[in-house]
């Protein structure tokens, strides 16, 4: 097996162990737009999120992390760049080479073949899980248990107008607190009040607009983690 059809391979099993037939607690909605809330895993591991995209198309993402305690890492700015690519596959499906991160904190990622999700979902959810169970000292395969679990039995899916580069779309949130009432919650630093904010549009190419991470603490933010797609970077 190729070491692209492998990582593309990769891609398919780490959403469907995100996905676990994930349920959602949609919000009520009223009048003329109101609309029954999709499934959370589905809208985010499963629809054809490139379909809207083509062959030599360019998807910057904008990152940032910010920090109060020291000993969680560095705050900084950086960016993730996704380059679109047609697939054998045909149809929806892309093939998708990655650029993570500038030069000064470049890792490897990817490339994906014949996918037809969005990889950067999965790629800053493992990016963030490696942080976090490293920073913690835990095992990341729980972390990913609870977000998963989370997704399934307590995720909040709402219709919702998100800012793209200054401009409104239409698209979905979905939220969720993994770590709440975590029996381990003592060992957590804190971090057990993160809140996980993924915003979708079938406006935006690749759909995903902004994931957000973030845990409050007294007196300000602890935790502070997001990628946002930029449509002025080409």
């Amino acid at each position: 097996m190729s070491l692209r059809r492998a990582l593309g391979l990769w891609l398919v099993l780490m959403a469907a162990l995100f996905s676990g037939g994930a349920l959602v607690m949609p919000q009520a909605a009223s009048g003329a737009e109101a609309q029954a809330a999709p499934d959370a895993a589905t809208l985010l591991f499963e629809d054809p999120q490139l379909a809207n995209t083509k062959a030599g198309q360019t998807l910057t993402y904008k990152y940032s992390r910010k920090v109060a305690d020291p000993e969680l890492g560095a705050s900084f700015d950086d960016r993730v760049v996704l380059m679109i690519e047609a697939s054998a596959n045909g149809g929806d499906a892309r093939d998708v080479r990655v650029d993570f991160f500038t030069p000064e904190r470049h890792h490897a990622a990817g490339p994906f073949e014949g996918v037809t999700t969005n990889p950067m979902l999965l790629l800053f959810l493992e990016n963030h899980l490696g942080d976090l169970s490293g920073r913690l000292k835990g095992n990341p395969r729980y972390f990913k248990t609870a977000i998963r679990t989370a997704l399934r039995d307590a995720a909040t899916v709402t219709a919702a107008d998100l800012s793209v580069g200054g401009q409104t779309v239409k698209g979905w949130r979905v939220t969720v607190t993994p770590f709440k009432g975590d029996p381990n919650a003592v060992r957590m630093r804190g971090l057990d009040s993160l809140a996980y904010t993924f915003e979708v549009s079938p406006e935006v190419p690749g759909q995903i607009v902004r994931l957000a991470i973030k845990a409050d603490a007294p007196g300000g933010t602890l935790w502070e983690e997001s990628i946002a797609y930029d449509p002025t970077s080409h």
